[in-house]
């Protein structure tokens, strides 16, 4: 009888772990079905905007100096790619702050991992942190890449609406009557109560 407890605890025990164990990878899975989408639609969006733009974007967004990013596009890397690594250099500095406390250590430990044909989720998993985090910041400078495009063209439009509008004469007030000069309201009769 106590041996049959045991058993059943244990495959308890192991169904349990297996039932946890799935939500966990299908999540990384996702996370890094993500951060590839992102990947694309950052090296799409890159034909919109001047080079020096987008350097100066993911300088400012992951506080490093503008030759890192330029070195690492060097490496015949797509923007977002190059984006990509450094979200996962700056997470890394983030939880191992101890073997990784800057960019730069952080960025050869990615690159190192990277050129072994090491999947994003391998990478975070081998260093021990999860995708999630990754996928934000990733997303965020996606949306940061494709504000840069937007914000020239939106200058441009303004100076060129206010040039326009330097150039058009002032409309006159034709048939406008002044508001002193309305007459007053006009009242209407009362009406008759409805006979029933």
């Amino acid at each position: 009888m106590m041996q049959g407890n045991i058993t059943t605890t244990l495959l308890g025990s192991l169904f349990l772990i297996m039932a946890l164990g799935v939500p966990v990878w299908a999540r990384a899975n996702s996370d890094e079905t993500q951060l590839e989408t992102i990947k694309k639609e950052i090296d799409h969006d890159a034909s919109s905007s001047a080079s020096s733009d987008k350097v100066k974007t993911l300088s400012s967004q992951f506080n490093v100096d503008p030759s890192v990013v330029e070195q690492l596009r060097a490496k015949n890397q797509g923007w977002g790619e190059t984006s990509i690594e450094l979200a996962m250099a700056q997470r890394l500095t983030q939880t191992d702050t101890k073997n990784y406390p800057t960019m730069a250590e952080a960025l050869n430990k990615i690159e190192t991992l990277r050129s072994q044909k090491m999947g994003w989720g391998k990478i975070a998993n081998s260093l021990g942190f999860k995708l999630g985090p990754v996928v934000s910041v990733a997303s965020h400078t996606r949306n940061e890449l494709r504000k840069e495009p937007r914000m020239e063209k939106t200058g441009s439009q303004k100076s060129e609406k206010s040039e326009k509008a330097e150039w058009l004469p002032k409309a006159e007030k034709i048939g406008r009557p002044d508001i002193a000069g309305h007459p007053e309201r006009v009242v209407r009769p009362e009406r008759s109560e409805r006979v029933h």
